[in-house]
């Protein structure tokens, strides 16, 4: 039988993994969530589009997802940048910007 302390310990273990590195760079679990799905979904249309390019080179990728682009977009992303420079999580959509 497992006394409640030992709970409790397992528990904060268990936040302390979903919770330590979004506070190490100063965001909540729920803004370091928004920032990676939406950089993993810009990514996944990124690397469709150039797979469509290399079967159909007439098929131009979209605005965003050559590698210039993605090298800026991983620049405004990075978790050191973000913790220094306070990005408006609620304009992310600027960041990550309409094709």
């Amino acid at each position: 039988m497992v006394k409640i302390n030992e709970d409790g310990k397992k528990m904060k273990w268990l936040l302390n993994l979903f919770t330590e590195h979004p506070r190490s760079i100063g965001e909540t679990y729920w803004q370091h969530f928004c920032v990676a799905s939406r950089l993993s979904a810009r990514l996944s249309i990124a690397c469709s589009s150039q797979l469509a390019h290399a079967v159909f080179p007439f098929i131009k990728p979209p605005f965003g997802s050559d590698v210039n682009s993605l090298m800026n977009l991983l620049q405004e992303v990075n978790p050191q940048k973000r913790s220094t420079n306070n990005v408006d999580y609620e304009d992310l959509d600027d960041l990550f910007g309409a094709d």
